[in-house]
């Protein structure tokens, strides 16, 4: 049986996770600002330095600890995908990628999958000693599993934040090919034996299905208290990926 990931999560929605390694932890993703405190606490846990930091994507509630964390441990390494690095500076961070990555690469035991969409970079990581899949934002898991292009009323903020719909989907395809025994997502519960709920997500993804009314206004309104209005939210269009979408 895989392990279950050592999840540390922000408001119950944003979350990082930390993979120990022979070496020590690498973190997964850093969270808004104070994600840093969470992180610190675990590694004293769990007896183990951490080494590296290895991004998802370079949005801003997955990159709002990395200076802290910088200050904090000495030699600490920054890896993002090669396609997000200006998104690092946009969003605020000081601190320099010491890596940048591209699908096949090797970080610790985990395994590059290139999976561009909800950002230009966009990867996720395999841990094939475990089989645990650390999607991103390409898979959403609140309130279910669904792909990020997808539209929902309750927690429509990735959706409004993806780069490219038609992008993501095909990536979340991809990952249909990936041995997962454990998905871990940017947002919401990691899922045990996730092949069937992420075929169906793929499929809903790529049906092209418009978002119903109460859907459309409840993220309307959602995207103009956050600023983060899309066409989705303000015509009432679809971003599920439908070959034709555009963000």
């Amino acid at each position: 049986m895989p392990r279950p990931p050592i999840r540390l999560t922000q408001f119950g929605l944003i979350n990082a996770y930390l993979v120990p390694e022979t070496d020590g932890l690498t973190l997964i993703d850093a969270g808004l600002s104070g994600m840093d405190r969470r992180v610190n606490r675990a590694a004293a846990r769990l007896g183990l330095p951490l080494r590296r930091v290895a991004l998802t994507h370079a949005h801003s509630d997955h990159v709002g600890a990395i200076d802290t964390l910088m200050a904090r441990w000495p030699g600490l390494e920054l890896l993002v995908g090669a396609a997000d690095q200006p998104l690092l500076a946009e969003q605020g961070v000081a601190a320099p990628p010491t890596r940048l990555l591209r699908g096949g690469d090797r970080v610790g035991s985990l395994t590059v999958i290139d999976t561009p969409g909800h950002s230009p970079g966009h990867v996720a990581y395999l841990d094939e000693r475990d089989g645990t899949l650390y999607s991103g934002d390409t898979f959403v898991n609140v309130p279910g599993l669904r792909v990020a292009s997808v539209l929902n009323a309750i927690f429509p903020l990735p959706t409004f934040g993806t780069h490219d719909p038609a992008a993501t989907t095909r990536s979340a395809r991809t990952l249909l090919n990936v041995p997962a025994r454990v998905l871990a997502t940017g947002h919401g519960s990691a899922m045990r034996d996730p092949q069937d709920a992420m075929r169906r997500a793929v499929r809903d993804a790529e049906s092209g299905r418009m978002p119903g009314a109460v859907t459309r206004t409840v993220s309307g309104w959602i995207g103009r208290l956050t600023g983060m209005t899309t066409r989705a939210a303000v015509a009432g269009k679809t971003l599920a990926a439908h070959p034709d979408s555009q963000t």
